[in-house]
């Protein structure tokens, strides 16, 4: 999966070493960090570092090169630990926030009315200083663009909190005072959603936490582990039948594989650090919008007989090669070359089979928001018109599809291939069967539309079993990934001490001999 995020320029992370500098950044967040609570961070981890190198006997000059790195990693752990509970109160606000105003809104139907019930839930803060700016704004009444009072007064909340589905909410308030109506059941939609959406989020994030932790365990396993490993072969010395001096840690490149290995388990606990940073408040997407698009294009521009010629172009040397080396050299080297060459020539199948499963996976992740907006847009609008609307907040790869389908509605309305050609290239079941809901929506006109609506909402909780499945796997791979890594900064830590401790062994025994 691609990176979503770019990193932070190296000259702004030199800055952080400042303490001041490093105060004013967790005060951004909303805490205070004082000088005497980071001396006393820096103190525990001097002497975390300086017990570490005394086990591993490390001389001064590498044991300061260790130290020097763990303070330069100290600041950025620091502000990932109070970013992190930024990220979590900021969630908590949006979602306290939007549930009250759904409730509130209930009640008296108007959005400014609502912000200033849901003021008093507010201590004073960043969701209250945005909640008083909107309520300011109304209270004014002048609009400024195109976009109308309401939405132009709720952006003063939306703007610091970029969050899909407080925009979602927004949307449907404002629809709901703008052209009046029944609005209980989209509110009522609205909140059964954002119950299972913040239900999703303490779930990622305390599943996060459990693999960061995972992944300090896995570290200080391994760090033991390869002490554990290199007294085992300083004691040799006492089983040798030799007074030939010995000493494993007094070794230059056991010194240097040490001092590698500590640096390495330094930056594993960085980078787990950095994945518990990310934006609580942003739908964690598999991939990015240029990535699936161009996953998406070849599976629907893929060309069977062309790309089976480009893969046998490509493989025809290897297979070439393979046959000559057989005949003329070596057969087991030449059955390796055919065995490549044979692998070359399936990869336009591969290649394709690899794409479409990306779509799919992103589909399933995508699908449910995007229905769910689609029922609360089917309250107030017909199938066709609520579809138009839903274009603007829709995923790359849906935003396609719908516009396709758009076409297909244009020249045939009433046709039922129009909605189930929709993503037909993919297998994703589901997605046929809330289309035909969607048709059938659309051909019994409001009669028996809240019925459809229920059923499609019913598909959508299913889907988004689905999508938390999908998700869930990604997120396992990437745990695994991370627990592994100071399991082979181990093993090649290990390997290279073996081989000196063996090699002095040798040496020993065979000094020994000759004596």
């Amino acid at each position: 999966m691609r990176k979503k995020e770019k990193k932070r320029r190296f000259p702004e992370g030199l800055k952080l070493l400042n303490p001041r500098n490093l105060q004013k950044e967790v005060h951004t967040y909303g805490y205070h960090f004082s000088m005497k609570t980071h001396a006393a961070f820096m103190l525990c981890l001097l002497l975390a570092i300086v017990a570490i190198g005394m086990i591993f006997q490390l001389r001064p000059a590498l044991l300061l090169v260790v130290a020097a790195a763990a303070l330069l990693a100290l600041p950025s752990l620091i502000r990932d630990m109070y970013q992190r509970m930024y990220e979590q109160r900021r969630f908590s606000d949006v979602s306290s926030y939007m549930e009250q105003m759904l409730y509130s809104f209930q009640k008296s139907g108007k959005v400014l009315s609502s912000l200033k019930e849901c003021l008093d839930v507010f201590e004073p803060g960043a969701m209250r200083e945005a909640i008083e700016a909107a309520i300011r704004y109304l209270e004014a009444g002048e609009a400024r663009t195109e976009d109308g009072l309401l939405r132009e007064a709720l952006s003063h909340i939306e703007e610091p909190y970029a969050c899909g589905k407080l925009h979602m909410v927004h949307e449907l308030l404002i629809s709901s005072e703008m052209y009046g109506g029944d609005n209980q059941e989209s509110i009522l939609i609205m909140l059964n959603d954002l119950e299972l959406w913040r239900r999703r989020g303490y779930k990622l994030q305390a599943e996060k936490k459990i693999h960061y932790r995972d992944n300090i365990i896995s570290a200080g396993i391994a760090t033991a582990f390869c002490a554990v490993a290199l007294y085992v072969l300083d004691y040799i010395k006492n089983l040798s039948i030799t007074q030939e001096p010995f000493d494993i840690f007094s070794v230059g490149i056991i010194q240097a594989s040490s001092l590698l290995f500590l640096l390495f388990m330094l930056w594993v606990l960085v980078r787990g650090s950095k994945r518990l940073t990310s934006d609580w408040l942003k739908d964690e997407r598999l991939y990015e919008d240029d990535y699936i698009l161009n996953s998406y294009r070849m599976v629907m521009d893929y060309d069977e007989g062309r790309e089976r010629k480009k893969s046998l172009i490509m493989a025809l040397p290897f297979l070439a090669a393979g046959v000559a080396v057989a005949v003329l050299w070596r057969v087991w080297l030449g059955a390796l070359l055919l065995v490549v060459g044979i692998l070359v020539f399936a990869s336009y199948r591969i290649g394709r089979g690899i794409a479409k499963k990306e779509v799919e996976d992103e589909l399933y992740v995508d699908l449910p928001q995007w229905l769910v907006e689609m029922a609360l847009l089917l309250q107030n609008n017909n199938v066709q018109v609520a579809m138009h609307k839903s274009l603007a907040n829709a995923p790359a790869v849906l935003r396609v599809e719908l516009e396709k389908m758009m076409e297909r509605l244009a020249a045939e309305p009433g046709r039922l291939s129009s909605y189930t050609d929709f993503c037909k290239s993919f297998d994703v079941p589901e997605i046929q069967t809330c289309m035909k809901m969607l048709h059938s929506i659309s051909e019994s006109g409001t009669g028996d539309a809240g019925t459809q609506i229920a059923n499609l909402l019913q598909r959508v909780g299913e889907m988004q079993a689905i999508s938390d499945g999908v998700r869930d796997r990604k997120n396992l791979y990437q745990t695994k990934k991370m627990f592994y890594y100071p399991v082979v900064g181990a093993s090649a830590k290990l390997i290279v001490d073996l081989f000196i401790g063996m090699m002095y062994l040798m040496q020993m025994i065979g000094s020994a001999g000759g004596m």
